[in-house]
This record gives structure tokens, C-alpha cells and sequence, in this order.
């Protein structure tokens, strides 16, 4: 499928019109809506790859800081737990620069998904440790902010998860 999609741009034809060409032969049109609109992202410009390693800097910032959290905060009260999000968070920042490094549109809306939840448990904390959680908010609504501005620029396309549609529910490619 990615083959036919490549050939059919090189061809000059618009994304509605790969829509059209390959919708009777894909069983399921919503993949075949987010590959198109996936395919061959914008042009990266300079700014964009220097936001983009301004978030994968932030990603592992924002890493760093929720270990060093954890480990002045979870580990003397549960050692054995402090530990497994220590190393959860690792193995998940990973993933996540991998993502945000290939520049895919999954990377960016995971990363944004991530943000949420990291700068919701700082504010539940809050009353507990109001500067580290000030810093952790910030730092994780900075990372989101950022992520979701370069998803917009290289995938106009897609909406926050998924393809944009129309009133009648038909993608919108253009």
C-alpha cells in the first residue's frame, strides 16, 4: 500500500485523488484516510528540526526530572516501587524519543497524551511539593505545547488522533 501511495504522488495526483484511486481496493478506509495523510510529512524547514530538538531535549529533560522526583520522593517510602517507575520511565522516554526523533505522527500525539498525564499528577501533588510541581507542570505543558505545534506544521492533515472530516464526514486531504 505505502508503495502505491509513493508512486501515485510521484504521479502529481492530490491525496483526495490516492483516496479515490485506493478506497475500493483497502478494507478499511480510516488506515488507508491516516496513511495518506501521514505520508511524506511537510517539508521539515530549519525552524522546524530545531524545534523539534528543542522537544527531544525537553523529552529527556522532562525524563531526568521525574527520575529525580521519583528517587528523592517514592524510593525512601517504597523502595521496590520507586525503583519499577524509575525504570519504567526510562524504558517509556525511550520510545518516546524514538518517536519524536523519526519525526511520525504518533510520536508527536503520544508525546502530547504523555504531557497530559504528567502535568495532571504534578497538579495532584501540588499541596505536597508546590515547586517541584510547579517545575514538572511547566515543563510538561511546555513539552506538549511544543509537540503540538510541530505536529501541526509537518501533518495539516490530521486532527489531534486521527484524519480530519468534513460535515459529511468525508476526509479532508486539502
Amino acid at each position: 500500500m505505502d508503495y502505491q501511495i509513493k508512486e501515485l504522488m510521484k504521479q502529481g495526483l492530490s491525496r483526495n485523488e490516492i483516496f479515490e484511486q485506493l478506497r475500493k481496493q483497502s478494507g478499511n478506509q480510516m488506515r488507508l484516510a491516516n496513511k495518506i495523510a501521514t505520508f511524506e510529512p511537510g517539508l521539515s524547514s530549519r525552524r522546524t528540526i530545531l524545534l523539534n530538538r528543542v522537544l527531544m531535549t525537553l523529552c529527556l529533560l522532562q525524563a531526568c526530572f521525574g527520575i529525580w522526583v521519583i528517587y528523592t520522593n517514592v524510593v525512601p517510602m517504597d523502595e521496590e516501587f520507586g525503583w519499577q517507575g524509575i525504570v519504567a520511565t526510562f524504558i517509556l522516554t525511550i520510545f518516546y524519543f524514538v518517536g519524536l526523533f523519526r519525526m511520525s505522527f504518533t510520536g508527536y500525539a503520544s508525546f502530547i497524551l504523555l504531557c497530559i498525564t504528567v502535568a495532571a499528577g504534578y497538579v495532584y501533588f501540588f499541596n505536597h511539593f508546590p515547586v517541584v510541581s510547579i517545575v514538572g507542570v511547566l515543563l510538561a505543558v511546555s513539552g506538549g505545547v511544543l509537540s503540538y505545534s510541530i505536529k501541526v506544521r509537518l501533518f495539516p492533515h490530521m486532527g489531534f488522533m486521527d484524519v480530519k472530516k468534513d460535515e459529511n464526514g468525508m476526509y479532508i486531504f486539502e
